[in-house]
């Protein structure tokens, strides 16, 4: 029969679905670690998502600590058939080589601590 969904795609949509919606979690997880600090400007309470979010991403900088979101995308995207995340994990899958050059990833944690840095002395004098 052609045209009719197969068994196997009726089973893997979900964790598909899931695996991008657990993606799209991430990212916004990550913008709120980086650029945390300038929401806060507009929108204060902003600030409690910013200092959970920027905590255990500076964890996760300093300790080799299992990221749940990662985790979760990973058997969402096997259990829907996809490959997981590069072993290296989230920002490695979707932004090295893709938002800045493969040679800065040394150097993106201070360049986020400095956005970050500077995003809390615009807290500071406002």
């Amino acid at each position: 029969m052609t045209g009719s969904p197969s068994l196997i795609g009726m089973w893997t949509l979900p964790h598909r679905v899931a695996a991008v919606a657990t993606m799209l979690v991430h990212l916004a997880f990550s913008v709120v670690v980086v650029l945390g600090g300038f929401l806060a400007w507009f929108q204060p309470w902003v600030l409690w998502l910013h200092l959970p979010a920027l905590a255990w991403g500076l964890a996760g900088q300093v300790r080799d600590l299992p990221c749940p979101l990662t985790t979760l995308e990973n058997h969402s995207r096997r259990r829907g058939g996809w490959l997981p995340l590069t072993e290296t994990g989230f920002i490695d899958h979707y932004f090295t080589g893709v938002l800045y050059p493969v040679s800065w990833k040394p150097w993106m944690p201070f360049l986020v601590l400095t956005v970050v840095l500077v995003s809390w002395a615009g807290l500071l004098i406002s």
